[in-house]
């Protein structure tokens, strides 16, 4: 028995060093584009990657830590981060040769919040597996994300999201429920994220045209709200449309709002409100656990919210001289 014990904490002391040894080394945070290819996840059809993207390596402490999160709780996951250059070659890498236009737009975009979203799109869309901001703390292992009651539907799933704001509604109306862009799992070649894709490409080109700019001269003052031209707005109103098109009917508000479990719509699974924004939902009591804890570090709310409030004087301006 005294031999067993021992062999067990030998045993132990070996996986504590091992995934010390991956904490602490900075090499697995860095992008090859002839990387491995992603594990099998522990969600079916679902690559066991996590990407992130920062401006570059460099990490506070607390980032560190919120940023580790996701390796100490899916320990057999791959791992990606790409940095702002790492990111450009990678898109150019995947991209370049059947859609240039994307490449076009994503290296000519100065606007880091507008290259942040799309590229999210970009990455799952091609290579598959979860999506994580770096202000994301993963709170329970991805391969505890379903219930088991839900795992027979799993073969069927090729995108994961969850609600961020939750509207119920008993009537057909405008989708007024919001996903998630911080967190988002899916296979690679989703056609709903295609559909994003599609939709943050040609919104973000309508906007160059419209102003008299190529991309690279898109400002902030252009733009009405970053979350209706690439953040979770388009992505939620794409996504539903997507849906709509693929099962002939309407998609709306009452195939996902005010749910207490994961649903599933078409291909699409969509968690409750608690599953990636409990803060939002108020932590609901009769719903799933919180599988993430956003931390809402987001440094480009302060250049919108100014060019917001320039749009806003602009037209006050305006209005008086009409008067």
């Amino acid at each position: 028995m005294a031999a067993k014990r021992l062999w067990a904490v030998v045993g132990v002391g070996i996986i504590v060093l091992v995934m010390n040894s991956r904490l602490q080394s900075r090499s697995y945070r860095m992008t090859t584009l002839n990387a491995i290819p992603s594990v099998p996840g522990t969600i079916p059809g679902i690559p066991g990657k996590i990407w992130q993207s920062a401006k570059d390596g460099t990490f506070t402490k607390d980032q560190q830590t919120i940023i580790d999160s996701w390796l100490l709780k899916n320990p057999n996951f791959q791992y990606e981060l790409l940095t702002d250059q790492s990111a450009e070659r990678y898109i150019v890498a995947r991209y370049n040769e059947t859609r240039p236009d994307i490449v076009a737009l994503y290296t000519a975009l100065s606007i880091p919040i507008l290259r942040a979203d799309l590229l999210r799109y970009l990455v799952l869309l091609s290579d598959g597996g979860i999506w994580s901001d770096i202000d994301v703390t993963c709170e329970v292992g991805v391969g505890h994300w379903l219930p088991s009651d839900t795992y027979h539907t799993a073969p069927n799933i090729s995108l994961i999201v969850g609600l961020e704001f939750d509207m119920p509604s008993d009537e057909a109306r405008p989708v007024y429920s919001q996903l998630t862009n911080w967190v988002f799992a899916a296979r690679p070649g989703s056609p709903h994220l295609l559909y994003v894709v599609n939709s943050v490409v040609k919104g973000l080109y309508d906007i160059a045209a419209e102003n008299g700019v190529q991309p690279s001269g898109i400002t902030l003052d252009m733009i009405s709200d970053v979350v209706d031209v690439t953040g979770p707005k388009i992505m939620t109103l794409s996504i539903v449309q997507s849906l709509g098109e693929m099962l002939g009917r309407t998609v709306d508000d009452r195939d996902i709002a005010g749910i207490k479990k994961p649903q599933l719509v078409g291909d699409v699974l969509v968690l409750p409100g608690a599953a990636f924004a409990a803060l939002q939902n108020g932590f609901p009591k009769d719903q799933v656990q919180p599988l993430v804890s956003h931390h809402y570090a987001g440094s480009w709310k302060g250049p919108a919210d100014e060019a917001r409030e320039r749009r806003k004087k602009i037209k006050e301006g305006e209005a008086k001289k009409a008067a």
